[in-house]
């Protein structure tokens, strides 16, 4: 075989070597994991970043514990010294789910501790009004994740405060797909939706600002907010000294 056969060979085998390894190592790479970064707080990773909805950073009071375990497909409620907490995606429905909850063990509450990845923007905004008009505060804690449509229960407290560890990121709704209606129809909806939020917004004291960091983010990416940024919106209130 000639000298540039030979190379040519060379090159193409170990391109496909090459091919092999990659993805050997994506097969390899243990279910639940996440890109490095994904749930960082804002200083350690990218403004814009994939959204995995599915997932939630491990207990970081728990060491050792794998980097990801999964976020459960509606919100969860317990409570316990006077902060209520709220866990897993936004599933529709949850906003009665929530009031039959409080109805039942009427928590002894000033606070609600948010971790979400987001989901029904609807319950969300009924969420946050029944979290303001009980005049409770919000938390995102360290380690935490408060995305999609939970910065709209964020915005609900009357005190609103993000950890340093905290993640909270927006990108654009979803109201689901009507595959019934006429296309201007469904455009009328959306509008009519997106009004609702905004009307919401208003209500409970956030910078309309908010909405086009939202909806310059497609749904499969989740824009991560700094704490300049939130405190600017309005989206968290000054610390209590």
């Amino acid at each position: 075989m000639s000298s540039p056969a030979r190379a040519v060979r060379a090159v193409l085998i170990s391109q496909v070597l090459l091919g092999g390894a990659i993805v050997g190592l994506d097969l390899w790479r243990a279910p639940g994991a996440a890109a490095p970064g994904l749930y960082a707080p804002p200083s350690q990773g990218p403004s814009v970043r994939p959204y995995r909805p599915d997932l939630r950073p491990s207990d970081p009071s728990q060491p050792g514990a794998p980097a990801m375990r999964p976020m459960p497909e509606a919100l969860e409620f317990d409570q316990a010294d006077g902060t209520i907490t709220v866990t897993g995606q936004i599933a529709p429905g949850d906003a009665d789910r929530f009031v039959e909850w409080l109805d039942r063990t009427r928590p002894e509450a000033t606070r609600v501790a948010l971790d979400s990845s987001g989901g029904s923007v609807s319950d969300a905004l009924a969420i946050g009004r029944t979290i303001r008009g009980a005049g409770w505060a919000t938390r995102v804690g360290d380690g935490a994740v408060c995305l999609s449509a939970c910065p709209y229960i964020l915005a609900g407290g009357t005190d609103r405060q993000v950890a340093p560890g905290g993640v909270v990121g927006v990108h654009q709704h979803y109201f689901g797909q009507n595959t019934i209606l006429p296309a201007f129809m469904a455009v009328s909806d959306l509008q009519r939706a997106q009004a609702g939020v905004m009307d919401y917004l208003v209500q409970m004291g956030v910078d309309l600002r908010l909405m086009p960091l939202a909806l310059r983010t497609p749904p499969a990416e989740i824009n991560v907010l700094e704490p300049e940024q939130m405190a600017d919106l309005r989206l968290t209130t000054p610390a209590e000294s």
